[in-house]
Protein backbone atom coordinates (compact mmCIF):
# COMPACT_ATOMS: atom_id res chain seq x y z
CA UNK A 1 0.00 0.00 0.00
CA UNK A 2 1.05 3.59 -0.55
CA UNK A 3 1.26 6.23 2.16
CA UNK A 4 -1.78 8.51 2.44
CA UNK A 5 -1.51 11.92 4.12
CA UNK A 6 -3.85 14.81 4.93
CA UNK A 7 -2.52 18.18 3.80
CA UNK A 8 -3.43 21.15 5.97
CA UNK A 9 -3.82 23.46 2.97
CA UNK A 10 -3.87 27.25 3.11
CA UNK A 11 -0.90 29.56 3.32
CA UNK A 12 0.78 27.59 6.12
CA UNK A 13 0.77 24.36 4.12
CA UNK A 14 2.38 21.21 5.40
CA UNK A 15 1.06 18.08 7.05
CA UNK A 16 -0.07 18.44 10.66
CA UNK A 17 -0.66 15.60 13.07
CA UNK A 18 -4.14 16.87 13.92
CA UNK A 19 -5.30 16.50 10.31
CA UNK A 20 -3.61 13.11 9.91
CA UNK A 21 -5.25 12.05 13.17
CA UNK A 22 -8.69 13.00 11.87
CA UNK A 23 -8.05 11.02 8.68
CA UNK A 24 -6.85 7.93 10.54
CA UNK A 25 -9.75 8.10 12.99
CA UNK A 26 -12.32 8.36 10.21
CA UNK A 27 -10.61 5.60 8.26
CA UNK A 28 -10.65 3.16 11.17
CA UNK A 29 -14.12 4.17 12.35
CA UNK A 30 -15.75 3.75 8.94
CA UNK A 31 -14.28 0.26 8.48
CA UNK A 32 -15.39 -0.64 12.01
CA UNK A 33 -19.06 0.10 11.29
CA UNK A 34 -19.24 -1.27 7.74
CA UNK A 35 -20.99 -4.63 7.26
CA UNK A 36 -18.48 -7.34 6.42
CA UNK A 37 -20.11 -7.91 3.06
CA UNK A 38 -20.04 -4.27 2.00
CA UNK A 39 -18.84 -3.85 -1.57
CA UNK A 40 -16.26 -1.21 -0.65
CA UNK A 41 -14.98 -2.72 2.60
CA UNK A 42 -11.70 -4.00 1.15
CA UNK A 43 -11.02 -0.67 -0.57
CA UNK A 44 -11.75 1.37 2.55
CA UNK A 45 -9.73 -0.97 4.75
CA UNK A 46 -6.72 -0.43 2.49
CA UNK A 47 -7.28 3.32 2.59
CA UNK A 48 -7.40 3.33 6.40
CA UNK A 49 -4.14 1.36 6.47
CA UNK A 50 -2.59 3.94 4.13
CA UNK A 51 -3.47 6.66 6.65
CA UNK A 52 -1.72 4.55 9.28
CA UNK A 53 1.36 4.30 7.06
CA UNK A 54 1.35 8.09 6.78
CA UNK A 55 1.19 8.37 10.56
CA UNK A 56 3.94 5.81 11.05
CA UNK A 57 6.19 7.68 8.63
CA UNK A 58 5.62 10.85 10.67
CA UNK A 59 6.75 8.93 13.75
CA UNK A 60 9.80 7.57 11.95
CA UNK A 61 10.80 11.08 10.83
CA UNK A 62 10.47 12.54 14.32
CA UNK A 63 13.99 13.19 15.55
CA UNK A 64 14.30 16.72 16.95
CA UNK A 65 13.16 17.84 20.41
CA UNK A 66 10.46 15.19 20.80
CA UNK A 67 10.49 15.42 24.62
CA UNK A 68 9.96 11.63 24.72
CA UNK A 69 12.58 10.02 26.91
CA UNK A 70 11.74 6.55 25.62
CA UNK A 71 11.08 5.63 21.98
CA UNK A 72 8.54 2.84 22.36
CA UNK A 73 7.31 1.99 18.85
CA UNK A 74 8.72 -0.70 16.60
CA UNK A 75 8.76 -4.44 16.11
CA UNK A 76 11.28 -6.99 17.31
CA UNK A 77 14.59 -6.46 15.57
CA UNK A 78 13.49 -3.08 14.19
CA UNK A 79 14.74 0.38 15.09
CA UNK A 80 12.68 2.05 17.79
CA UNK A 81 10.82 5.26 17.01
CA UNK A 82 8.80 7.83 18.87
CA UNK A 83 5.14 6.82 18.93
CA UNK A 84 4.01 10.45 19.09
CA UNK A 85 5.17 12.38 16.02
CA UNK A 86 6.16 16.01 15.72
CA UNK A 87 3.11 18.13 15.08
CA UNK A 88 4.06 19.43 11.61
CA UNK A 89 5.93 18.21 8.51
CA UNK A 90 6.56 19.53 5.03
CA UNK A 91 4.11 18.89 2.19
CA UNK A 92 6.05 15.90 0.87
CA UNK A 93 6.43 14.36 4.32
CA UNK A 94 10.20 14.34 4.25
CA UNK A 95 11.16 16.61 7.17
CA UNK A 96 9.88 18.07 10.42
CA UNK A 97 8.78 21.70 10.49
CA UNK A 98 7.29 21.96 13.98
CA UNK A 99 8.59 19.80 16.82
CA UNK A 100 6.89 18.25 19.82
CA UNK A 101 3.71 16.23 19.55
CA UNK A 102 0.11 17.50 19.72
CA UNK A 103 -2.11 15.50 22.04
CA UNK A 104 -5.38 15.97 20.12
CA UNK A 105 -3.91 14.53 16.93
CA UNK A 106 -2.19 11.74 18.87
CA UNK A 107 -5.42 10.68 20.58
CA UNK A 108 -7.48 10.57 17.39
CA UNK A 109 -4.79 8.72 15.44
CA UNK A 110 -4.33 6.05 18.10
CA UNK A 111 -8.08 5.55 18.31
CA UNK A 112 -8.19 5.17 14.52
CA UNK A 113 -5.50 2.47 14.65
CA UNK A 114 -7.33 0.73 17.48
CA UNK A 115 -10.59 0.68 15.55
CA UNK A 116 -8.86 -0.61 12.41
CA UNK A 117 -7.34 -3.47 14.44
CA UNK A 118 -10.69 -4.39 15.99
CA UNK A 119 -12.53 -4.06 12.67
CA UNK A 120 -10.25 -6.62 11.02
CA UNK A 121 -9.56 -8.87 14.01
CA UNK A 122 -11.95 -11.57 12.78
CA UNK A 123 -11.17 -11.31 9.07
CA UNK A 124 -10.16 -14.65 7.60
CA UNK A 125 -7.41 -14.37 6.77
CA UNK A 126 -6.36 -11.32 8.73
CA UNK A 127 -4.54 -8.64 6.73
CA UNK A 128 -0.80 -9.25 6.53
CA UNK A 129 -0.21 -6.00 8.42
CA UNK A 130 -2.61 -6.76 11.29
CA UNK A 131 -0.10 -7.78 13.97
CA UNK A 132 2.19 -4.85 13.14
CA UNK A 133 -0.63 -2.29 13.49
CA UNK A 134 -1.90 -3.96 16.66
CA UNK A 135 1.57 -3.76 18.19
CA UNK A 136 1.99 -0.12 17.14
CA UNK A 137 -1.41 0.67 18.68
CA UNK A 138 -0.44 -0.95 21.96
CA UNK A 139 2.92 0.80 22.06
CA UNK A 140 1.33 4.14 21.16
CA UNK A 141 -1.21 3.78 23.96
CA UNK A 142 1.64 3.11 26.37
CA UNK A 143 3.53 6.15 25.09
CA UNK A 144 0.42 8.32 25.36
CA UNK A 145 0.06 7.55 29.06
CA UNK A 146 3.77 8.05 29.74
CA UNK A 147 4.48 11.14 27.67
CA UNK A 148 1.14 12.97 27.55
CA UNK A 149 0.05 13.05 31.18
CA UNK A 150 1.61 14.24 34.40
CA UNK A 151 0.80 13.50 38.02
CA UNK A 152 -0.16 15.96 40.73
CA UNK A 153 2.32 16.16 43.61
CA UNK A 154 -0.33 15.87 46.36
CA UNK A 155 -3.89 15.33 45.06
CA UNK A 156 -5.12 11.78 44.56
CA UNK A 157 -7.92 10.09 42.63
CA UNK A 158 -10.58 7.90 44.21
CA UNK A 159 -8.43 4.81 43.56
CA UNK A 160 -5.51 6.26 45.52
CA UNK A 161 -3.41 7.06 42.44
CA UNK A 162 -2.12 10.62 42.00
CA UNK A 163 -4.44 12.75 39.91
CA UNK A 164 -3.08 12.63 36.34
CA UNK A 165 -3.53 15.69 34.13
CA UNK A 166 -3.50 15.48 30.35
CA UNK A 167 -0.68 17.43 28.74
CA UNK A 168 -1.25 19.34 25.48
CA UNK A 169 1.75 17.78 23.78
CA UNK A 170 4.88 15.87 24.64
CA UNK A 171 6.69 19.15 25.35
CA UNK A 172 4.10 21.36 27.05
CA UNK A 173 0.83 21.85 28.91
CA UNK A 174 -0.59 20.14 31.95
CA UNK A 175 -1.33 21.52 35.39
CA UNK A 176 -0.15 25.04 34.50
CA UNK A 177 -2.14 25.54 31.28
CA UNK A 178 -4.68 23.34 29.59
CA UNK A 179 -7.27 23.07 26.85
CA UNK A 180 -10.59 21.31 27.58
CA UNK A 181 -10.99 20.27 23.94
CA UNK A 182 -7.98 17.94 24.11
CA UNK A 183 -9.67 15.80 26.77
CA UNK A 184 -11.17 12.60 25.36
CA UNK A 185 -12.33 10.34 28.20
CA UNK A 186 -13.82 7.77 25.82
CA UNK A 187 -10.54 7.52 23.90
CA UNK A 188 -8.63 7.01 27.15
CA UNK A 189 -10.91 4.21 28.28
CA UNK A 190 -10.48 2.48 24.92
CA UNK A 191 -6.68 2.77 25.22
CA UNK A 192 -6.82 1.31 28.74
CA UNK A 193 -8.97 -1.62 27.61
CA UNK A 194 -6.79 -2.26 24.56
CA UNK A 195 -3.72 -2.50 26.77
CA UNK A 196 -5.53 -4.86 29.14
CA UNK A 197 -6.48 -7.15 26.28
CA UNK A 198 -3.26 -7.13 24.28
CA UNK A 199 -0.57 -6.88 26.98
CA UNK A 200 0.18 -10.64 26.77
CA UNK A 201 0.97 -10.25 23.07
CA UNK A 202 2.63 -6.83 22.92
CA UNK A 203 3.37 -5.60 26.43
CA UNK A 204 6.65 -5.57 28.33
CA UNK A 205 4.95 -8.19 30.52
CA UNK A 206 1.67 -10.07 30.55
CA UNK A 207 0.49 -7.89 33.43
CA UNK A 208 1.55 -4.51 32.07
CA UNK A 209 -1.98 -3.56 31.05
CA UNK A 210 -3.37 -4.39 34.50
CA UNK A 211 -0.53 -2.54 36.21
CA UNK A 212 -1.16 0.64 34.23
CA UNK A 213 -4.99 0.50 34.28
CA UNK A 214 -5.24 2.46 37.57
CA UNK A 215 -3.19 5.24 36.01
CA UNK A 216 -5.59 5.40 33.06
CA UNK A 217 -8.48 5.54 35.54
CA UNK A 218 -6.80 8.43 37.35
CA UNK A 219 -6.38 10.26 34.02
CA UNK A 220 -10.06 9.76 33.18
CA UNK A 221 -11.16 10.96 36.63
CA UNK A 222 -8.90 14.03 36.41
CA UNK A 223 -10.27 14.79 32.94
CA UNK A 224 -13.85 14.81 34.21
CA UNK A 225 -12.87 17.03 37.14
CA UNK A 226 -11.27 19.56 34.79
CA UNK A 227 -14.25 19.51 32.45
CA UNK A 228 -16.64 19.93 35.35
CA UNK A 229 -14.87 23.00 36.70
CA UNK A 230 -14.66 24.61 33.26
CA UNK A 231 -18.13 23.82 31.85
CA UNK A 232 -20.95 26.29 32.43
CA UNK A 233 -23.81 24.26 33.91
CA UNK A 234 -26.42 26.62 32.45
CA UNK A 235 -25.21 26.47 28.83
CA UNK A 236 -22.91 23.44 28.64
CA UNK A 237 -20.19 25.53 27.01
CA UNK A 238 -16.47 25.52 27.75
CA UNK A 239 -13.55 27.83 26.99
CA UNK A 240 -10.75 27.53 24.46
CA UNK A 241 -8.07 27.57 27.14
CA UNK A 242 -8.11 27.02 30.87
CA UNK A 243 -5.75 27.11 33.84
CA UNK A 244 -6.74 24.12 36.01
CA UNK A 245 -8.01 25.21 39.42
CA UNK A 246 -8.37 22.07 41.56
CA UNK A 247 -8.79 24.15 44.71
CA UNK A 248 -6.37 26.94 43.89
CA UNK A 249 -6.75 30.40 42.34
CA UNK A 250 -4.35 31.02 39.44
CA UNK A 251 -2.56 34.34 39.14
CA UNK A 252 -3.55 36.94 36.57
CA UNK A 253 -0.29 36.22 34.73
CA UNK A 254 -1.08 32.50 34.53
CA UNK A 255 -4.51 33.20 33.08
CA UNK A 256 -3.13 35.77 30.63
CA UNK A 257 -0.37 33.48 29.40
CA UNK A 258 -2.63 30.46 28.92
CA UNK A 259 -3.89 31.32 25.43
CA UNK A 260 -2.39 29.90 22.25
CA UNK A 261 -3.11 29.18 18.57
CA UNK A 262 -4.55 32.66 18.12
CA UNK A 263 -7.79 31.75 19.90
CA UNK A 264 -9.09 33.88 22.80
CA UNK A 265 -8.86 31.97 26.07
CA UNK A 266 -12.40 32.65 27.31
CA UNK A 267 -14.17 32.16 23.97
CA UNK A 268 -16.35 29.21 23.00
CA UNK A 269 -14.58 28.93 19.72
CA UNK A 270 -12.53 26.85 17.31
CA UNK A 271 -10.82 24.97 20.13
CA UNK A 272 -13.61 24.73 22.69
CA UNK A 273 -16.28 23.41 20.34
CA UNK A 274 -14.42 20.11 19.95
CA UNK A 275 -14.93 19.36 23.64
CA UNK A 276 -18.60 18.67 22.99
CA UNK A 277 -17.85 15.94 20.46
CA UNK A 278 -15.12 14.30 22.51
CA UNK A 279 -17.27 13.99 25.61
CA UNK A 280 -20.40 13.03 23.65
CA UNK A 281 -18.40 10.16 22.15
CA UNK A 282 -17.57 8.92 25.65
CA UNK A 283 -21.24 9.14 26.63
CA UNK A 284 -22.35 7.18 23.57
CA UNK A 285 -19.72 4.47 23.93
CA UNK A 286 -19.69 3.95 27.69
CA UNK A 287 -22.77 5.71 29.09
CA UNK A 288 -20.80 7.14 32.01
CA UNK A 289 -22.83 9.58 34.14
CA UNK A 290 -20.23 12.37 34.04
CA UNK A 291 -19.95 12.27 30.24
CA UNK A 292 -23.73 12.00 29.76
CA UNK A 293 -24.37 14.95 32.07
CA UNK A 294 -21.80 17.07 30.21
CA UNK A 295 -23.18 16.17 26.78
CA UNK A 296 -26.83 16.73 27.71
CA UNK A 297 -26.05 20.24 28.92
CA UNK A 298 -24.56 21.05 25.53
CA UNK A 299 -27.41 19.26 23.77
CA UNK A 300 -30.05 21.24 25.61
CA UNK A 301 -28.43 24.57 24.70
CA UNK A 302 -27.93 23.55 21.06
CA UNK A 303 -31.56 22.40 20.93
CA UNK A 304 -32.76 25.72 22.28
CA UNK A 305 -30.93 27.54 19.49
CA UNK A 306 -31.35 25.24 16.49
CA UNK A 307 -35.06 24.57 17.05
CA UNK A 308 -35.66 28.06 15.65
CA UNK A 309 -33.71 27.51 12.45
CA UNK A 310 -35.86 27.79 9.31
CA UNK A 311 -38.95 28.98 11.16
CA UNK A 312 -40.44 32.34 10.26
CA UNK A 313 -37.43 33.37 8.20
CA UNK A 314 -34.90 32.45 10.90
CA UNK A 315 -31.72 31.65 8.96
CA UNK A 316 -28.93 33.84 10.37
CA UNK A 317 -27.84 34.92 13.82
CA UNK A 318 -27.83 38.56 12.73
CA UNK A 319 -31.45 38.39 11.66
CA UNK A 320 -32.59 35.87 14.24
CA UNK A 321 -30.88 36.23 17.64
CA UNK A 322 -32.60 33.07 18.91
CA UNK A 323 -29.94 31.12 17.01
CA UNK A 324 -27.13 32.61 19.11
CA UNK A 325 -25.41 30.65 21.86
CA UNK A 326 -25.24 32.32 25.26
CA UNK A 327 -22.18 33.50 27.14
CA UNK A 328 -21.94 32.89 30.85
CA UNK A 329 -19.73 31.53 33.63
CA UNK A 330 -16.16 31.42 32.25
CA UNK A 331 -17.27 31.88 28.62
CA UNK A 332 -17.27 35.56 27.66
CA UNK A 333 -17.68 35.32 23.87
CA UNK A 334 -18.86 32.98 21.10
CA UNK A 335 -17.12 32.48 17.76
CA UNK A 336 -18.88 34.38 14.96
CA UNK A 337 -21.57 32.59 12.91
CA UNK A 338 -21.25 29.31 14.76
CA UNK A 339 -24.01 27.67 12.70
CA UNK A 340 -22.17 28.33 9.40
CA UNK A 341 -18.70 27.19 10.48
CA UNK A 342 -18.22 23.44 10.20
CA UNK A 343 -15.67 23.37 13.02
CA UNK A 344 -18.24 24.99 15.34
CA UNK A 345 -21.52 23.47 14.20
CA UNK A 346 -20.43 19.84 13.79
CA UNK A 347 -18.90 19.20 17.23
CA UNK A 348 -21.52 21.29 19.04
CA UNK A 349 -24.45 19.61 17.28
CA UNK A 350 -22.93 16.18 17.96
CA UNK A 351 -24.34 16.43 21.48
CA UNK A 352 -27.84 16.35 19.97
CA UNK A 353 -27.58 12.62 19.27
CA UNK A 354 -27.73 11.83 22.99
CA UNK A 355 -31.40 12.02 23.92
CA UNK A 356 -32.32 14.55 26.59
CA UNK A 357 -34.15 13.22 29.61
CA UNK A 358 -37.79 12.68 28.71
CA UNK A 359 -38.96 15.25 31.24
CA UNK A 360 -36.56 17.93 30.09
CA UNK A 361 -38.39 21.04 28.82
CA UNK A 362 -36.57 21.00 25.48
CA UNK A 363 -36.81 17.25 24.78
CA UNK A 364 -39.78 17.71 22.45
CA UNK A 365 -37.73 20.06 20.25
CA UNK A 366 -34.54 17.97 20.06
CA UNK A 367 -35.40 16.06 16.90
CA UNK A 368 -36.21 19.28 15.05
CA UNK A 369 -32.88 20.74 16.18
CA UNK A 370 -31.05 17.61 15.01
CA UNK A 371 -32.75 17.81 11.61
CA UNK A 372 -31.71 21.46 11.32
CA UNK A 373 -28.10 20.59 12.18
CA UNK A 374 -28.08 17.84 9.54
CA UNK A 375 -29.43 20.22 6.92
CA UNK A 376 -26.82 22.84 7.76
CA UNK A 377 -24.00 20.31 7.68
CA UNK A 378 -25.12 19.09 4.27
CA UNK A 379 -24.41 22.58 2.92
CA UNK A 380 -20.81 22.60 4.15
CA UNK A 381 -18.08 21.36 1.81
CA UNK A 382 -15.15 19.28 3.07
CA UNK A 383 -12.69 21.63 1.41
CA UNK A 384 -9.97 21.99 4.05
CA UNK A 385 -8.49 19.81 6.73
CA UNK A 386 -9.95 21.58 9.78
CA UNK A 387 -13.49 22.62 8.98
CA UNK A 388 -13.77 19.88 6.35
CA UNK A 389 -12.68 17.20 8.80
CA UNK A 390 -15.29 18.34 11.26
CA UNK A 391 -18.00 18.30 8.62
CA UNK A 392 -17.13 14.65 7.99
CA UNK A 393 -16.84 13.75 11.67
CA UNK A 394 -20.12 15.55 12.40
CA UNK A 395 -21.86 13.73 9.57
CA UNK A 396 -20.52 10.40 10.85
CA UNK A 397 -21.84 11.29 14.30
CA UNK A 398 -25.27 12.67 13.44
CA UNK A 399 -25.97 9.76 11.08
CA UNK A 400 -25.77 7.42 14.07
CA UNK A 401 -22.53 5.72 13.03
CA UNK A 402 -20.45 7.06 15.93
CA UNK A 403 -22.77 5.29 18.35
CA UNK A 404 -22.25 1.98 16.55
CA UNK A 405 -18.64 2.00 17.72
CA UNK A 406 -19.90 1.18 21.23
CA UNK A 407 -20.42 -2.45 20.18
CA UNK A 408 -16.89 -2.59 18.72
CA UNK A 409 -15.27 -1.13 21.84
CA UNK A 410 -17.34 -3.37 24.10
CA UNK A 411 -15.33 -6.31 22.77
CA UNK A 412 -12.23 -4.96 24.52
CA UNK A 413 -13.96 -5.08 27.90
CA UNK A 414 -14.82 -8.75 27.34
CA UNK A 415 -11.25 -9.68 26.43
CA UNK A 416 -10.30 -12.15 23.73
CA UNK A 417 -13.09 -14.02 21.96
CA UNK A 418 -12.35 -16.79 19.43
CA UNK A 419 -15.38 -15.89 17.33
CA UNK A 420 -17.25 -12.69 16.46
CA UNK A 421 -19.26 -11.58 19.52
CA UNK A 422 -23.00 -10.89 19.53
CA UNK A 423 -24.15 -7.30 18.99
CA UNK A 424 -24.32 -5.02 22.00
CA UNK A 425 -27.52 -3.00 22.63
CA UNK A 426 -27.01 0.64 21.70
CA UNK A 427 -27.26 3.62 24.05
CA UNK A 428 -30.47 5.68 24.03
CA UNK A 429 -30.31 8.25 21.24
CA UNK A 430 -32.49 10.04 18.76
CA UNK A 431 -33.43 8.71 15.32
CA UNK A 432 -31.25 9.78 12.42
CA UNK A 433 -32.25 13.20 11.12
CA UNK A 434 -34.74 13.52 8.33
CA UNK A 435 -33.38 14.94 5.05
CA UNK A 436 -33.60 18.72 5.10
CA UNK A 437 -33.83 20.87 1.97
CA UNK A 438 -31.46 23.80 1.56
CA UNK A 439 -32.87 26.88 3.32
CA UNK A 440 -34.17 29.91 1.52
CA UNK A 441 -32.79 32.50 1.49
CA UNK A 442 -29.34 31.00 1.01
CA UNK A 443 -26.96 31.21 3.98
CA UNK A 444 -23.92 33.47 3.90
CA UNK A 445 -20.71 31.93 2.49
Amino acid sequence: CSTRIVHSGGAAGGVVSEGQGYGLFLGGAIVAVLPRGHARRAELTSRAYEYFLGWRKMCELTAADSCQEHALCGGEGEARHECLPSWKFDDRLTAEIGTGSATDGDADAILGMLLLVLATEYDSPRPAWWASVAQWTYQSSRAFLEHLSETHPTLTASNGQPLRMLKLGSCWGGWGCNNPSYHSPGHFRAFRDFMLKFAPAYGASDGEGARLAPQWDALIETTHQLLDENQCAATGLTTNWWVPRFGRTPSDAEVRDCAHSGTPASEYGAEASRTSWRVTAAALWYDTPAAARFARRVGAHATDALRHYGRNGCYSIGGCPQLALDVGCHVTSIHDDWIYNGFMLAPTASALVLALDGGAPLAQHQQAALDSAAGLLSLRAASDYYSGSWVMIGTFTISGDLQKLAAVLERLARGFSPSPPPPVPSRPSLPAPAPAPPPSPSPPP
